[in-house]
């Protein structure tokens, strides 16, 4: 009997661990606003609800920090960014050796004790050397935000010499008040209690996604010329059922604007963004005067990066063990990426609006 039990037991535990290796990770990808500066929304009530649903890792629209050297110099992101090191680096020209051992232990030594204001101050600038700029971002905002009005007289004098004013790091935009990092995903990370943002963008086909981009734009032109020529021409017909399409009803509107964070995260403004980014998009491939060639080099254009996103997601996710994950993006990006994860059995998509 005694046997029988043992075996039992065994085979009990052998299940459970089956069925937490086949557990899928639970991913809310996020439709943000790059620019909140304007917006009415209550923005504490968007992180208590990504707060409750218990995220392990939170990701951001930033690039991984190895990938940079893999950029070409003119890429708009790589050039953002150098802006932000030269300035950081023109303050503290020295770079200390083996960083990451450094920023090991200085998180280590922050998880302990969130107030020890010159390892805060020491992380952020080795973020930046080694250019992890999701996290040079957080840890700034942190030191501006949370910790700045607690200084001591010699810790202000420390911080000034090492990061300069706050004016002129708005100026850099190092310190952005209205971005949806400011507003939701870093204060999200600091009230769960965490201390680190995981960077998830590929900008590795930005230049054929910018050629895609432009030759669409410029037969797009040329197609509304012609439609505001003659309205009731083929090209005419084709406008005004874009034009029909890509709008807010006076409800749907009113709706949106009670709730932009909802609003943003529903089907109905998933397919307005496409239109909106895309010249009407998918919908209309095949109309008259529709360059329809062209937008498509553009959704293979988009969906690889979105692709590449994902994996850097699900990569890091795996590697945490996370099983629930929160990803902040561009609100152009929700639906691709959403269908992208869904293809993926380890996975499973949690919509922001079913979220308590």
């Amino acid at each position: 009997m005694k046997t029988i039990q043992k075996l039992s037991l065994a085979f009990l535990f052998f299940i459970s661990l089956a069925v937490k290796s086949n557990a899928q990770i639970e991913i809310v990808i996020v439709a943000s606003s790059h620019d909140n500066s304007k917006s009415n929304q209550n923005f504490q009530a968007v992180i208590d609800k990504l707060k409750n649903f218990k995220p392990d890792m939170v990701f951001g629209e930033y690039l991984p920090a190895e990938d940079y050297a893999k950029l070409e110099d003119d890429n708009w992101a790589k050039e953002a960014f150098q802006k932000k090191v030269n300035y950081v680096n023109r303050l503290n020209p020295e770079t200390p050796k083996n960083i990451p051992s450094l920023i090991k232990r200085n998180q280590k030594a922050l998880a302990s004790f969130a107030f020890y204001h010159k390892t805060r101050m020491n992380l952020a600038l080795e973020y930046a050397k080694i250019w992890d700029r999701g996290n040079f971002d957080y840890q700034m905002f942190v030191l501006e935000n949370v910790m700045k009005p607690k200084f001591g007289k010699e810790e202000l004098a420390e911080y000034n010499k090492m990061f300069g004013s706050t004016d002129s790091l708005k100026k850099l935009g190092i310190n952005r008040p209205g971005s949806e990092y400011n507003k939701i995903y870093f204060p999200l990370i600091y009230q769960l209690g965490q201390n680190q943002i995981y960077n998830m963008d590929c900008q590795t086909y930005d230049k054929p996604w910018s050629v895609a981009w432009a030759k669409t734009d410029s037969l797009f032109k040329i197609m509304a010329t012609k439609a505001k020529a003659d309205s009731l021409s083929p090209e005419g017909k084709t406008m005004s059922a874009i034009d029909k399409y890509w709008s807010f009803n006076p409800e749907e509107a009113k709706q949106f604007n009670a709730d932009q964070y909802a609003g943003m995260n529903t089907e109905k403004y998933g397919a307005l963004i496409e239109a909106w980014n895309f010249y009407g998009g998918r919908k209309f491939y095949g109309y008259a005067g529709f360059p329809t060639d062209n937008v498509k080099d553009m959704v293979a254009q988009w969906t690889l990066r979105n692709e590449g996103m994902c994996k850097n997601i699900i990569e890091q996710a795996k590697t945490k063990n996370a099983k629930r994950v929160v990803v902040g993006v561009g609100a152009g990006h929700r639906t691709w990426m959403e269908e992208i994860l869904a293809k993926n059995k380890d996975v499973k998509i949690v919509n922001y609006n079913d979220l308590k």
